[in-house]
Parts: structure tokens; sequence; C-alpha cells
């Protein structure tokens, strides 16, 4: 492993909160102050001993526990071959938007603790498909599943329950969503987990209140327009509802 674990950084981040030193962290995991910065800088990877100290001793706290996942799926999995070429992005695209759906996708262990999504809006039908199945093939690449739909089409009952349950909800063209649909959004939002957008039509517009409100606060607007600013990924949003 050759990249800061996201699960050591939150966890550092979390035992300063509460006020530890790393040397605190490193006592409560039962190794010395070294090998956890080592953990931290890369340089040792994460056994599966101290993955199970990390959550017997933190896993009351949810983030911990997601992050905990994160890594054995994402950070560690064996179906991304070593030295594999990145998924190139389709010349539709911005370089700055390619830009965010990668960034969104390296974010995306902490960023689903929240729910937080994206809504992906322009002009041209075309680009936001291409953008969509881009970011698609970016989630595919990390080993984070993800539930794909065409909002004008009413998912089948083993299709709403896949939706339920993907770590992402894809949802293409919600200017057209139908009624299930709507539920559906809803239901993922009742439930904090992330979702994916496409729409020729803004937030603001979106008829329901609630809903409104609901991906008004969970995810982030990408412009796909020409000539749009970006809003950037680490920039200010509407906070979604915290984690339990």
């Amino acid at each position: 492993m050759s990249h800061s674990p996201q699960l050591i950084t939150e966890l550092l981040g979390l035992a300063d909160a509460w006020g530890w030193s790393a040397e605190d962290l490193a006592r409560e995991l039962r190794v010395d102050r070294t090998t956890l910065l080592q953990y931290r800088s890369g340089r040792r990877a994460l056994t599966v001993r101290a993955l199970a100290r990390i959550a017997r001793r933190f896993g009351e706290q949810r983030m911990v526990r997601d992050l905990v996942w994160h890594h054995l799926a994402v950070e560690c999995s064996p179906d991304a071959p070593a030295g594999a070429s990145p998924t190139s992005a389709p010349t539709a695209l911005s370089p700055s938007v390619a830009r965010d759906l990668r960034a969104y996708v390296d974010r995306f262990g902490k960023d689903s603790l929240h729910g937080r999504g994206l809504f992906l809006v322009g002009t041209d039908a075309a680009v936001l498909s291409a953008a969509l199945l881009f970011l698609q093939a970016l989630l595919e690449e990390a080993g984070i599943p993800a539930c794909r739909l065409r909002a004008d089409r009413t998912p089948s009952a083993s299709e709403t329950r896949a939706a339920l349950a993907a770590p992402v909800f894809l949802l293409e063209r919600f200017d057209f969503a139908c009624d299930a649909v709507h539920d559906l959004s809803r239901q993922r939002g009742d439930l904090v987990r992330p979702t994916v957008l496409t729409s020729m039509r803004p937030p603001g517009d979106i008829s329901d209140p609630h809903l409104r409100r609901v991906l008004a606060g969970m995810t982030r607007l990408i412009d796909l327009t020409p000539a749009s600013t970006t809003l950037p990924l680490h920039g200010p949003v509407l906070a979604g509802p915290e984690a339990q």
C-alpha cells in the first residue's frame, strides 16, 4: 500500500477531537506510535489483526464501522490488479467535471457516512449520460457497488430492493422521474444513503418541497453546461442528516 488509509486518517482526526494524542490512540490499538504513523503514511499495511482491534475498540462509532468496511472493500480490493490503467474520461466531459467525479469516488468512504451524493445538471442529454456512465465505471474500478436506473421507468420489486441496498444509487434523468422513483429517492434519503442524479433542470425546479429539501441537503451540484463553473467538492454545501 502506497497511500494513506482513510481509516487511519479519520481515526487520528477523531482522536484529536477527543483530546487524545497519537500516542494515546496507538496505546488503545496496542501498537507503538511509530507503527501508527507508518499506517497513516502507507509505509506499512494495516493487518487483519489491526483492523479487528479498531473494530472492537471503536466499533460503536458508525463512522469507524463504515471506514473499516470501506478499507476492506475498496482500498484492499483484490479485484483491482496492481498497475491497472485508470478509467479514461470521455471527451464530452470537461477536465474539471472529470476531476470532480474522480474526487467524489476517492472521498466516497467519507461522503457516504452522511449520505452525500451528487446532482449532475446540464443542457445536453448525451453529456449527462456520459458523466453518469463515467462515474459508474469509476465506482466499479474502486470496487464500490452501484445500482443504476432510469428515472422515467417504474422499478420492479427486485430493482427497488437493489436500489435501497446499494452503497450508491445512480439515477438517470430525474427531470422525468415517475412517482415510484420519487418515493425511492425519499427512502434513500431516510436511510442516509448517497444518490447521484442527472437532470436537465436544477434541483430548485423539483415540485415536491420535501424531496427538494432532501436532495438539496444530501447532494452536491455539478453543472455540466459549457463554460459553467463547477462547484468544488470540498466547498460549502448544505449539510445532510448526520450519521447516528
